[in-house]
């Protein structure tokens, strides 16, 4: 996955671009934290469980993912109607 200049010149990534991005790439599934987890680290990124639910919190307070509670598992897609802007 790409990372911008900012990032690299840093060296570090910016996890709610990230996550965004990935849900954006896969608009019509909805994921769990621990999936997220799973599909970010198979691309390379270290993270964890605890980090991925945190930027997930502040990417529902601002309205770019919807979240929902499904047979008590939460799930989290990408939210359409704010459309793709980076965080």
């Amino acid at each position: 996955m790409p990372i911008s200049r900012k990032e690299f010149e840093s060296g570090e990534l910016n996890l709610s671009l990230l996550i965004i991005d990935f849900l954006h790439s896969n608009p019509d599934y909805a994921y769990t934290v621990e999936e997220l987890v799973e599909e970010l680290v198979s691309r390379g990124t270290d993270l964890t469980a605890e980090k991925v639910q945190t930027v997930l919190s502040s990417l529902e307070n601002r309205g770019r993912v919807e979240v929902k509670e499904i047979h008590g598992v939460i799930y989290y897609i990408y939210n359409k109607a704010m459309g793709f802007r980076p965080s």
